[in-house]
């Protein structure tokens, strides 16, 4: 007889990857998922390679090198880092520490679904809360948690939104949530802020708090098919988290490409900016074809169309049609968001958007 399926992952649906290839289409120019579209930094990569002579060795497992250079540039302790394969699985090894069947973890309508597949395996539930005006509500999320509540998740900058939690809303949560409940401020896309009022969580951070942050090489830093990412986390959760996760969860060249890469910041810089202006140019530009676009602080932009429509469908295909890669939101939401690729990149979307636009204006 086949073992079943554990009864927490019966209605549990796969995490779905942002679409990389198009029928019948060479050059494909992805915008799908949020990826850097530029190159790492050379130091990076060169640490990467001097990975060669240690292939036969298992890593550190005890990731020495990573949690004492993040230590150094953000100014925490290295003993509350823990380093995991990207930010997803220090996102789930945290949740598996904490979570049992029946507990609650609240997060807002539109967030991370790893997160929730991590709380759901677990059988644990998911509490939802509406976004207002595209933002987390933390009153709202404040109104949801119950005795039942182990975690609150928020993501800033918000997927697919790009909108961000301030430093004021992440310490009314940190002082109204109850005792025992823990932040998770996942802050994938912190570094491309350039908002005044944000925090990732850092500076709220406490070895003998509640506040949990979680960040990744995958986005800013370019190392996304390495795999690393890192989490901040108070004492009891680092202790949990070293019982439970594997003896050797990231790989060498991983860890080697992260420390040069965190090491060098002004590489950092030069491409966030540049992505930076790229964005806000992007976004002022659809708004000139009347287009209603989400004011973002990632390295991504959400098209919103009015509620019933199809036009997140129909743009989604005329971008297909000239080779572009973008991401509908989820089903039933007429929304479209675009990750901010190169200048070029960037331009070549813009003029397949602008020719969308004019074939339906001409077609009413």
């Amino acid at each position: 007889m086949t073992p079943g399926v554990k009864p927490a992952l019966a209605h549990v649906s796969p995490y779905r990857q942002g679409k990389a290839t198009i029928a019948r289409i060479g050059r494909v120019i992805k915008l799908s998922s949020n990826e850097s579209p530029y190159p790492p930094s050379p130091t990076a990569v060169a640490a990467f390679h001097r990975t060669e002579p240690e292939l036969g060795r298992y890593p550190d497992g005890s990731q020495a090198g990573i949690r004492q250079a993040l230590a150094t540039v953000h100014g925490i302790p290295a003993r509350n880092i823990f380093a995991g394969n990207g930010s997803e699985e220090a996102i789930g090894l945290v949740i598996r520490s904490v979570m049992s069947a029946g507990d609650e973890m609240v997060t807002s309508r539109n967030s991370f679904i790893m997160a929730d597949i991590h709380a759901r395996s677990v059988g644990a539930e998911i509490v939802r809360c509406d976004d207002t005006r595209h933002r987390v509500d933390v009153g709202q999320i404040l109104s949801a948690v119950t005795d039942r509540t182990r975690i609150v998740y928020v993501c800033s900058p918000n997927n697919p939104t790009g909108t961000y939690t301030t430093a004021c809303e992440l310490r009314r949560l940190d002082a109204e949530l109850p005792a025992g409940v823990l932040l998770i401020v996942d802050a994938a896309y912190g570094e491309f802020v350039d908002a005044g009022d944000y925090d990732t969580g850092q500076a709220l951070f406490s070895p003998g708090g509640r506040i949990v942050v979680t960040r990744t090489f995958s986005k800013a830093y370019a190392l996304a098919s390495l795999r690393i990412g890192w989490a901040l986390a108070p004492d009891g959760v680092i202790d949990a988290v070293n019982r439970l996760r594997t003896p050797f969860n990231t790989n060498q060249a991983a860890l080697n490409a992260a420390v040069a890469a965190v090491q060098d910041q002004e590489y950092l810089e030069r491409v966030v900016e540049r992505v930076r202006r790229t964005r806000e140019h992007f976004i002022a530009s659809l708004r000139e074809l009347g287009l209603s676009v989400v004011s973002s602080q990632a390295n991504f932009v959400l098209l919103t169309f009015p509620g019933g429509g199809n036009q997140a469908e129909d743009l989604d295909a005329a971008l297909q049609a000239s080779g572009i890669l973008g991401r509908p939101a989820a089903a039933g939401a007429n929304e479209f968001r675009i990750s901010i690729g190169t200048e070029e990149e960037m331009s070549l979307a813009l003029a397949a958007i602008r020719d969308w636009v004019n074939s339906r204006r001409e077609s009413c």
